[in-house]
């Protein structure tokens, strides 16, 4: 069994305890990144953040004309040239700095002087760890484009993912990282490209912006099945319930499973798709106390974060947070019975205030209070009126709630 590691990158502009942040200079040398390992899952947790692959285009793929080889180790100018191709512009050399992330193990890094000034790409995954001072073979190359692919987000945000695969990376889930939401195949380097994903069971799920299932534009690959079902269907699948993929139909073996959480630094719109209203904050009120209700899309009031608490489970749990106020969604009075409302109020660190996040069909969620252990309910509520927790165990339509990145 292979232990996880998580890695705090300081590229990253993500806020947050659980990774380190800092606004860097895109030309600047990158800094090496830092490793702790964590408790005994498996799988390698990281931040996406490639908004394009510099150097990928339709007929050719990253080796050659890109100044990168992979016959020849990325630490010398035969493998990866410190005067042409991906070294010689920015956009270049943050595609070279996710390459060798991905080929190389933590603790190694290839450094290249160009026009006179020192760039230092750290290794972290170890998907190609030969290719330091020798060749890249197919194996190699379809791991590292995999791992390539998966961080790519085409806003450029940095959102952390969790890496799954039974190759190199190892096998094993993490609570922190819920959804499934795709995996990533092909070989990029060679000529054409070969850039593939294909569509997770959760794929539809809390979108991220920039990555699969939201609005994401100008991304390097495509789904070779059309969209004709989720990877499960078109892919053979490994470890407990279908964790990870090993084979995806007719395009190899070497397939990276990537898992992600929900955006905590973007709002999201929750809806009931039977009423056609979403939850709102009464009066765009931003007292402690004010109503949380239901009405129709149309209010700066209905924008929530959604905040991960802990990670003791699968589903939850979460503080849900109102963009317009900075308060939580919170049954009044801390009630445990049906039919109790829901309220905004500042943080009290209850489990009145927490949330699990129940994954059910259709790309929605029930949303189940800790305490209580009811759920969310628009059965029979009227526009403006309070929003009602009732109802445990079975569930129907009025009890889930889709999420949509708020616009």
């Amino acid at each position: 069994m292979r232990t996880a590691r998580t890695f705090s990158l300081t590229l990253s502009l993500l806020a947050g305890p659980a990774f380190l942040s800092s606004c860097q200079d895109a030309d600047a040398p990158v800094e090496t990144s830092t490793d702790e390992a964590v408790a005994s899952d498996n799988g390698l947790s990281g931040i996406n953040g490639l908004s394009g692959v510099n150097g990928l285009y339709g007929v050719n793929g990253l080796s050659g004309v890109n100044g990168i080889s992979g016959v020849n180790g990325l630490s010398g100018v035969n493998g990866l040239s410190n005067t042409t191709g991906l070294i010689t512009t920015t956009n270049g050399r943050d595609t070279i700095k996710y390459i060798v992330k991905c080929a190389l193990p933590a603790g190694h890094t290839i450094t290249k002087v160009y026009n006179g000034v020192t760039y230092s790409f750290p290794g972290s995954l170890g998907l190609g760890a030969g290719w330091e001072y020798g060749a890249c073979d197919t194996n190699c190359q379809q791991l590292v484009s995999a791992c390539v692919m998966a961080h790519v987000n085409t806003t450029g945000r940095h959102i952390p993912i969790y890496l799954d695969s039974p190759s190199v990376l190892g096998l094993g889930r993490s609570n922190t990282y819920p959804m499934q939401e795709g995996a990533f195949f092909g070989n990029i380097f060679v000529s054409p490209p070969q850039a593939y994903y294909c569509n997770g069971y959760d794929w539809d799920r809390g979108p991220v912006s920039g990555r699969i299932g939201a609005y994401q534009t100008g991304s390097p690959y495509k789904d070779p099945y059309g969209g004709a079902g989720l990877c499960q269907n078109n892919c053979s699948t490994v470890g407990a319930v279908g964790e990870a993929f090993s084979n995806c139909w007719g395009y190899g073996n070497n397939v990276i499973t990537v898992y992600r959480d929900f955006d905590p630094n973007v709002p999201y719109t929750i809806c009931n798709p039977i009423t056609n209203m979403c939850i709102a904050i009464k009066g765009n009120s931003t007292s402690a106390g004010g109503i949380v209700d239901l009405w129709p899309l149309n209010s700066s009031s209905q924008k929530f974060y959604f905040e991960r608490a802990n990670s003791n489970s699968h589903d939850g749990n979460y503080r849900i947070r109102s963009n317009n106020s900075g308060l939580y969604v919170d049954v009044s009075g801390g009630l445990t019975t049906n039919g109790a409302t829901m309220v905004q109020w500042p943080n009290s660190g209850g489990t009145n205030q927490l949330w699990n996040m129940i994954q059910v069909s259709a790309g929605s969620y029930l949303i189940e209070n800790e305490k209580s252990r009811l759920l969310l309910n628009a059965r029979g509520i009227a526009a403006g009126a309070p929003l009602v927790q009732s109802g445990s165990g079975s569930y129907d339509d009025y009890q889930m709630w889709k999420l949509t990145l708020a616009q």
